[in-house]
């Protein structure tokens, strides 16, 4: 009886998450079309499927993104702000497009110097993330548990593990902490691979996303609110890009104390802002999914970290108190990790660009700010070597392509063998 329950509040959680349409989440709450700027969310799954045969959790691996931050560069707030400023010298904007320039203005001065910079929420992401693991596996921290942390040598990384070990410390001041940033862990932490990159988007690549994201342009509306002199717009206004800015601007505010005072989100219908999204989506597909229309193999950079996780998995499960091991880094490391485990589907491949959101390809579900990938490990005692491992992806737990146990705990020796065959396969290309 207690299996078939969790079979149904767990098929009924997932099918309540699949009903809802991407248009009906992006209606429901805006902030979503922000793509990889939505601030962390809470984790929609409460209570977690217990484990089986009395297995208990001892050891984590982790990888995750760092919190919520500015833009990285001065052009997200110059270009949507000159163009503005631009044409209310000349008398062409409306009384909105000058109140908009007026938002823009202050926004700009508020990330002026702060470029990329981890935001006091991006902060305080990492700290409940810290918090909720402690809770939700507390025998992993029990005594004085090893903590082996290292991130990016980027400084949102770092404050990232930091702010994570802060609160750590607070609630296992007994643990042994080990935390590092350097370079020479980079090669795992944000592998670059020259030869994927120069594939992402060849000739032909780009001819069928132009042609899709052409599409799904519809700038008109927003123009005739912001200026008040059609010719002028056409003439000295590119359209396309004012409209992308100013929804990059609009998606980012919700990252800063600025969310509490002022919004762009007022300027875009909720169809609008889903065609933003949805040409958003589809680029980091084809950037970092399994898009066919380049090779289908963007995933595979971040091979070295998938390897790392399985090599180091396998010694720390020969250790009686293995503790945790963390990794902060980048969205455009956790996205691909994430597709190359082909975690809820997400390693789709396919070359038809307009299907993604229907077949469930679904970005701000992946990398949110903070978003991290957690394998949960399980077994009964340290001579027990049939270890179970679960995948919990942004808190919820994760569906993997491997026969399951209890719908969402794995043999470690089925996902070992599988992915390692995987990774074989692809350096044996």
């Amino acid at each position: 009886m207690r299996k078939l329950l969790i079979m149904v509040a767990l098929l009924a959680f997932i099918i309540s998450v699949q009903a809802q349409t991407v248009r009906d989440e992006i209606r429901a709450n805006i902030r979503c079309s922000a793509s990889n700027y939505l601030a962390y969310p809470h984790p929609v799954q409460h209570k977690l499927t217990p484990a089986p045969y009395g297995k208990l959790p001892f050891y984590i691996s982790h990888y995750g993104r760092h919190g919520s931050r500015y833009p990285n560069q001065p052009d997200t707030y110059d270009i949507p702000y000159h163009i503005m400023a631009s044409a209310d010298s000349l008398g062409k904007l409306t009384p909105l497009g000058i109140e908009v320039l007026h938002r823009l203005s202050i926004l700009r001065k508020d990330a002026q110097g702060r470029w990329g910079e981890l935001t006091e929420l991006g902060a305080s992401q990492h700290q409940h993330i810290m918090r909720r693991m402690v809770e939700r596996f507390p025998e992993v921290f029990e005594g004085r548990a090893t903590i082996d942390a290292r991130s990016t040598t980027v400084t949102r990384c770092v404050l990232s593990m930091e702010n994570a070990l802060m609160e750590l410390v607070k609630q296992r001041p007994d643990v042994k902490i080990h935390h590092n940033a350097t370079q020479r862990d980079m090669y795992y932490l944000n592998q670059q691979d020259s030869h994927l990159f120069s594939m992402k988007m060849d000739s032909v690549t780009k001819a069928r996303y132009d042609e899709f994201a052409q599409k799904h342009e519809d700038n008109d509306r927003l123009m005739k609110e912001l200026f008040n002199d059609a010719e002028y717009v056409l003439q000295h206004v590119d359209a396309k890009k004012l409209n992308y800015y100013l929804f990059k601007v609009a998606g980012n505010i919700q990252n800063t104390d600025m969310r509490k005072n002022i919004t762009l989100y007022d300027l875009f219908t909720d169809g609008e802002a889903y065609n933003n999204w949805e040409k958003e989506n589809a680029l980091w597909y084809v950037y970092y999914g399994a898009c066919t229309l380049n090779g289908g193999l963007q995933p595979y950079s971040q091979r070295n970290l998938l390897r790392r996780i399985i090599e180091q998995a396998d010694s720390c499960i020969r250790l009686a108190k293995p503790g945790v091991q963390l990794r902060y880094g980048h969205e455009t490391v956790l996205l691909p990790l994430v597709c190359l485990l082909d975690v809820n589907g997400y390693g789709l491949s396919t070359d038809n660009l307009e299907t993604l959101d229907r077949r469930g390809w679904t970005n701000y579900k992946m990398i949110p700010m903070g978003a991290n990938l957690q394998l949960i490990f399980y077994r009964k005692n340290p001579e027990d070597n049939d270890v179970l491992v679960k995948v919990m992806l942004n808190e919820n737990e994760a569906k993997l392509p491997l026969k399951s146990i209890e719908e969402v705990y794995y043999h470690w020796s089925d996902f070992r063998e599988y992915y390692l065959k995987k990774l074989d396969a692809y350096e044996g290309m």
